[in-house]
């Protein structure tokens, strides 16, 4: 295999994070927040510096400690990051100070910043790549024209974007990986080719092979040594973190990899494998398209939501194609709507294209937020909670406000549609699909099927510019509450009715994959034990 060879795949869980970012640009446009406000919040540390000179070690652990102590003072979720990684972010700061000062070059230094931030292990906080940032740019439909407000703006302000221009031109966001994917079935990892045009076969591996060791570490031990690598998830029926859909990374193209596999028919399998180059691209999700499919003339529709696009010209163009669909099947008795590894996007993709044409009457919506410190939005003091929740123990010592998360969903356009709805999830549920996902299942507007999402549900994530690099970190400064008490970050939102891939279904998939059409939902069914499930459950 040529190692120059190139794979372009797609991390969901960084799309995620661009609705949420894009979604926080709001505070921008509202009358609420003065200039002065958003500028010595956002700004005022913000210098104009040549990148191209390299920042110095002192200019280096600056940005360090703002990043730092920022976190320290209205990061929500430290205690919850103890509890379900088992690390102590905020104990760490002699390590990341010492690395951060060991850095030889702005790459390095780079580098240093997202291995930290992406440390914290929730999906909002991580840091804006250049590729990110020009995305988020183009996606803004609302552009400010006003001259002062238009610096408050993080895509149009003239510092901001020289020093992404810096930090595009050097970034590579490229990685190196095994040429072999692995999906997380029912608590182990099968391992998978990457594309529809490889064959296991020609690595030595049966299909259905389970992973056993990564070198010399477990499978379950190589996940936590990923922890400042990528976002990872937590499987909460085995109590143990885990990756749904696992890369073995490589320091450099040259490095070996040995990896053992237990085969179908129990035996071990030793293979030692070099890495690819890997394009991470950013954008494919935003752009996969609605699967729509009649699963059961005259009783059975279903749809399938790939993300909830941000920008307000997608949300129009694909809701046109959801009403028509929904027209179509309007006095059918059942409706699957699929948001399983949907990351997110914005709210009001499902708001105005999903639930709006399917109700006939006004849905309210309430939920709690908290935070550390007071902000505009936040004007009750924790004691006014609702009394007797399973809250999070830090609550009582580390927060002092809460605000409501609520709103009405309003019908408009109601198709007539009067039948049961069914919503699929599972851990690539973020941001605004969780927000979709907590809603059907508090409102019990619809019933919750598979296995938890990932959480993500709370007002937009604030940010931070790092006042030399100019690099801007997202992070959630609050810290959303499911119904019960319970923190939505740490436990997402539970389904109504838990069902896993099983091993057997995802075994036989693999064997037939050379021979069906993967775009085709009615060739997948039988392959899919969730919607099989949901299939028994309308006969």
């Amino acid at each position: 295999m040529s190692k120059k060879r190139i794979i372009k795949i797609v991390l969901a869980v960084i799309i995620v994070m661009g609705a949420a970012f894009f979604l926080s640009s709001v505070i921008f446009y509202n009358p609420s927040y003065s200039y002065s406000e958003v500028y010595n919040k956002y700004y005022k540390n913000l210098k104009d510096i040549h990148l191209a000179k390299g920042l110095t070690t002192e200019q280096k652990l600056e940005d360090f400690e703002y990043l730092y102590n920022a976190l320290q003072k209205n990061y929500p979720f430290f205690e919850v990051g103890k509890r379900k990684t088992g690390v102590d972010w905020l104990s760490c700061k002699e390590e990341f100070e010492k690395r951060i000062r060991e850095t030889k070059n702005n790459i390095e230094f780079y580098n240093e910043i997202k291995r930290m931030v992406t440390l914290l292990q929730v999906a909002h906080a991580r840091l804006v790549s250049p590729e990110l940032f020009e995305m988020f740019k183009k996606a803004l439909d609302m552009p400010i024209t006003d001259g002062k407000m238009k610096e408050l703006d993080p895509f149009q302000n003239p510092i901001i974007i020289k020093d992404y221009e810096y930090w595009k031109q050097n970034i590579k966001e490229t990685t190196y990986i095994l040429p072999i994917a692995f999906s997380y079935i029912e608590g182990k990892y099968v391992a998978t080719p990457y594309n529809k045009n490889e064959l296991l076969e020609e690595y030595g591996i049966p299909e259905g092979s389970i992973l056993l060791k990564v070198n010399e570490l477990t499978a379950d031990e190589y996940v936590k040594s990923l922890m400042d690598k990528t976002f990872l998830n937590y499987d909460f029926k085995r109590n143990k973190i885990a990756k749904y859909k696992l890369y073995v990374f490589a320091d450099a193209l040259g490095d070996t990899i040995k990896l053992t596999f237990l085969s179908p028919k129990g035996e071990a399998i030793e293979k030692t494998l070099k890495p690819v180059e890997v394009v991470i691209n950013q954008g494919v999700l935003d752009k996969m398209p609605l699967v729509k499919s009649i699963l059961v003339k005259d009783k059975v529709a279903y749809l399938k939501i790939p993300s909830m696009k941000i920008s307000l010209k997608d949300i129009e163009e694909d809701g046109k194609e959801i009403y028509s669909f929904f027209k179509e099947i309007k006095n059918y008795p059942y409706l699957i709507i699929d948001i399983r590894g949907n990351g997110g996007g914005n709210l009001m993709y499902w708001v105005e294209n999903i639930v709006q044409p399917l109700i006939d009457k006004k849905i309210p919506y309430k939920a709690y937020t908290v935070v550390k410190n007071y902000d505009i939005k936040y004007t009750k003091t924790l004691d006014k909670l609702p009394k007797n929740r399973n809250y999070p123990p830090e609550l009582k010592d580390d927060f002092g406000y809460f605000a409501e998360i609520s709103y009405t969903v309003t019908p408009k356009n109601y198709v007539g549609f009067k039948g049961k709805i069914y919503l699929l999830t599972d851990a690539g549920v973020y941001s605004a699909a969780e927000s979709f996902a907590s809603f059907a299942k508090a409102t019990k507007w619809a019933t919750v099927v598979g296995t938890p999402t990932s959480g993500g549900l709370g007002f937009n994530p604030d940010y931070l510019i790092l006042p030399n690099s100019g690099l801007i970190v997202r992070y959630p400064n609050n810290m959303a509450l499911n119904p019960d008490g319970t923190a939505n970050e740490e436990v997402g939102t539970q389904p109504d009715i838990y069902v896993e891939d099983s091993y057997n279904d995802f075994v036989n998939y693999l064997r037939d994959r050379k021979n069906i059409d993967e775009n085709n939902i009615l060739d997948m069914v039988k392959y899919d034990t969730v919607l099989k499930k949901v299939l028994e459950m309308t006969r």
